[in-house]
């Protein structure tokens, strides 16, 4: 291994423990690895693969029981599930990496894709999804479940879970003031006249209840407004942040974002700003009426006694618009067991494997959500139809995302929040020119 190789190995460990699951930064074009050569086996030995994931806990179950059922069904193969239930998860793949070690199956977080694929840590799928003996019929899955995995026009990894954003509610609190329900063609307007008038101050004028909890400045949540306004933070082709983030459809995003904080007062300040999601608890509180967030935290809300949850789509802006969070599974370019790979990747994340799945997360399968009546539950079928209304995120445009606009964007967010006067165009032109920089002295 060489000098410099090592080096970035080094620098990509330190960041990825200092970010989570944020892509680390990449200033080298070397690759990361190099396909591996097939290893014989002795005869009649099984074949022992190794799937890396993330998760941990109670969320190791559904894993374990995909991972019987394929054993039963593929005597000559052998599944060992590595844990890692720690922030130190994409550390841990790179270390494996370095040391020319990695799981078979490596488990990915939609915006880590671009970093991993671009070196070289996982082989193309798109010839096993298509070949003689084992192929897999991509067209089983829901909308937007591909793209994620895909990078310069390749498949290389295929969905575990997913979700896009929705809007919660409590139907408690609706019912007491009188507001209709969310209805699935609201509108921007239609949000904010809903959110002012659950909005409710005592003699005081403290508020007592909130008609919104939002999630601060988190970046990722926060392109859904910039989509819905119409626009877009980076150029199609990866190129530039000009004109793109600093646009007048960025500009009012973050102005009715902002406004909804400042201005009307309706979303409490985040608890905190670097906190996934702001950090507050207002709505599972009882004192907030709706909530914008992913589905991640539904299960509690169901068991809170304060909420009488109902799940509304997002509201449309200019355009209707969402954005998907989303994990999946990939072949890494240095199993030895590539087929093997392939025939447990394609049951794991199958229609076989979405039967359990959906037990534990929403099935990728159309067929499965079907089945089970997910597409038309009055909570789970939202989630589901947002899938309809999907914009790209900004990070399927460049692999630098994480180290170039999204610090620039959070510092947005994060003044036009605290200060209620300030200038929201000339802090986008300055965070486009600040990750435009950035972007630049990554591409040298």
């Amino acid at each position: 291994m060489s000098k410099h190789f090592r080096l970035w190995i080094a620098l990509l460990l330190l960041a990825a423990v200092a970010v989570g699951c944020a892509a680390p930064p990449v200033t080298v074009t070397q690759p990361l690895v190099v396909t591996a050569t097939p290893a014989p086996l002795p005869e009649g030995a099984k074949i022992v693969l190794r799937v890396g994931t993330g998760d941990s806990g109670e969320g190791l179950t559904p894993h374990l029981k995909i991972i019987e059922m394929f054993e039963a069904e593929n005597p000559d193969i052998q599944v060992q599930l590595e844990p890692v239930g720690s922030g130190d998860y994409y550390a841990r793949i790179l270390t494996q990496i370095a040391a020319g070690d990695p799981p078979d199956l490596l488990q990915i977080g939609d915006d880590a894709v671009p970093l991993f694929v671009d070196k070289g840590a996982f082989v193309a799928l798109d010839q096993w999804i298509t070949s003689a003996e084992y192929p897999l019929d991509t067209g089983i899955y829901l909308p937007g479940m591909l793209e994620p995995g895909q990078w310069n026009g390749g498949q290389y990894l295929l969905p575990k879970d997913y979700s896009p954003l929705a809007v919660y509610y409590n139907k408690t609190l609706f019912d007491a003031a009188g507001v209709a329900y969310p209805q699935e063609d609201w509108t921007w307007d239609d949000f904010l006249s809903a959110a002012q008038a659950l909005t409710i101050s005592d003699a005081d004028g403290k508020t007592t209840q909130w008609g919104v909890q939002l999630p601060g400045a988190w970046t990722t949540g926060f392109e859904y407004w910039v989509a819905a306004a119409g626009g877009r933070l980076i150029s199609e082709d990866g190129s530039t942040f000009l004109g793109a983030m600093d646009s007048p459809e960025v500009q009012e995003a973050v102005q009715f974002y902002a406004d909804l904080y400042n201005k009307h007062k309706v979303a409490p300040p985040p608890a905190d700003m670097n906190a996934f999601g702001g950090g507050n608890s207002e709505f599972d509180n009882g004192v907030a009426a709706m909530r914008i967030f992913g589905r991640w935290p539904q299960a509690g809300m169901k068991q809170n006694p304060a909420i009488d949850l109902g799940i509304a789509s997002m509201p449309a802006g200019k355009v209707r618009a969402n954005v998907l969070f989303w994990g999946g599974f990939g072949i890494s370019s240095l199993s030895t067991h590539p087929e093997a790979a392939w025939r447990f990747l394609s049951y794991y994340v199958g229609a076989q494997g979405a039967e359990v799945w959906k037990d534990w997360a929403l099935p990728a399968v159309a067929s499965v959500a079907d089945e089970a009546g997910l597409t038309t539950d009055p909570i789970e079928g939202v989630w589901i139809g947002e899938l309809y209304h999907l914009a790209p995120r900004a990070y399927v445009s460049t692999p630098f995302w994480g180290q170039t606009a999204d610090p620039a964007l959070h510092r947005v967010l994060e003044t036009v929040i605290l200060q209620p006067d300030a200038d929201v165009a000339a802090l986008l032109s300055t965070a486009a020119a600040d990750a435009q920089k950035a972007l630049d002295d990554m591409n040298e």
